[in-house]
């Protein structure tokens, strides 16, 4: 890998950013994760003409001799600089381009002001400032992904689906960043905004694709990276891919007509949509749930919900064999395949009655 140091400015940044040759987000890079006090605490450094960390960015030259450049490591820091100037959009905030110092200490001058306060002066300065680059030229993709890794230890750590969008690529990950694009998640506080910026709801998505593929399994992260691993090796498209994707989509679509408001339900929480998840998944597997099952069906949930909420609360709770068991398994360990296995076969004694087996369409 050929690597130089160089000086960038600001500007040069955002030229290259409105050009559309610059990529903040890498595949591998993490979500933007900082919040606004730590954005406008940067904006302060430059505008008091301080240095910024040095920022990695990765250059490609084509044949035709159209460059692009990728930011490797750096990118919350371009993100809230481009952000502050009113050209770029933290696509996890519903907030518009360009934001104000609101965050900052009473003290500091530059408190409430946004881009457009400051003078020509202030503004030609703010373009003008100095950044320290790194450009790694001739690299490739594997060399570029391991020099993130290997900055990243001595930063902020990685968590287990960081890590994963930083090892691995291919068709499976591609699936999952697919499914995981849904404001469901975050509309009904399934995943938090907090947790997608970290990707939790891709590796949530990653665990329920495992669960229809092979039924519970553990949630630990080497049982996740093991199915990571298992498709790395195809290039276009893995195995029963297409099938995959159409029995997540009917089972999810299934749970949405049901639940329009599930976000008040005891199945919004993570261990327990899970299971519901997984559950349904088998049984769509080669049932049907018919319409006039529906009323019956979701009155069997709720019950079987208001249950496991009381003998959670009360070990001497009297209430069925199946809930006495779900209940035991949704606590402690609640990720471990044995407790989801057993949460699985309560839920699944429970609610299978209302499924009927698919008719078939002659083609």
């Amino acid at each position: 890998m050929k690597y130089t140091a160089s000086q960038q400015t600001l500007g040069w940044f955002k030229d290259r950013y409105l050009e559309g040759n610059l990529e903040i987000r890498p595949p591998y890079q993490r979500r933007p994760v900082w919040t606004t006090r730590q954005k406008s605490n940067l904006i302060e450094s430059i505008l008091l003409g301080l240095p910024v960390p040095e920022i990695y960015v990765q250059v490609v030259t084509d044949e035709a001799g159209d460059t692009t450049y990728a930011v490797v490591d750096g990118q919350q820091r371009v993100r809230a600089m481009l952000q502050f100037i009113g050209v770029d959009k933290d696509e996890s905030e519903e907030e518009d381009n360009g934001f104000t110092l609101e965050e900052l200490p009473e003290d500091s001058k530059w408190r409430n002001v946004d881009f457009e306060d400051l003078d020509p002066g202030q503004k030609r300065r703010f373009f003008g400032h100095q950044l320290a680059v790194r450009l790694l030229e001739d690299s490739t993709d594997e060399e570029v992904r391991d020099l993130f890794r290997r900055l990243n230890k001595y930063l902020t750590k990685l968590n287990d689906q960081e890590l994963r969008n930083a090892t691995y690529s291919g068709p499976f990950i591609a699936l999952v960043e697919q499914l995981a694009d849904d404001e469901f998640w975050a509309e009904n506080g399934i995943v938090s905004a907090a947790l997608i910026r970290r990707m939790k709801d891709l590796e949530f998505v990653s665990e329920l694709l495992i669960g229809i593929l092979d039924g519970p399994q553990g949630g630990a992260a080497k049982v996740i990276d093991e199915y990571y691993l298992q498709f790395e090796h195809f290039a276009e498209e893995f195995p029963q891919q297409k099938i995959l994707k159409r029995r997540y989509a009917k089972t999810l679509n299934l749970i949405k007509a049901l639940f329009p408001d599930i976000r008040k339900l005891r199945w919004k929480n993570r261990t327990d949509f899970y299971s519901l998840f997984v559950v349904v998944a088998e049984l769509l597997s080669s049932n049907e749930l018919p319409t006039s099952q529906y009323s019956a069906f979701k009155k069997t949930l709720a019950a079987f919900a208001g249950e496991v909420e009381e003998r959670i609360s009360d070990d001497d709770a009297d209430v069925s064999e199946d809930a006495a068991a779900y209940a035991r398994a949704a606590v402690k360990g609640s990720s471990e395949r044995s407790r989801r296995m057993d949460r699985h076969n309560a839920l699944m004694d429970s609610i299978k009655r209302y499924f009927r087996p698919a008719v078939k369409t002659a083609r």
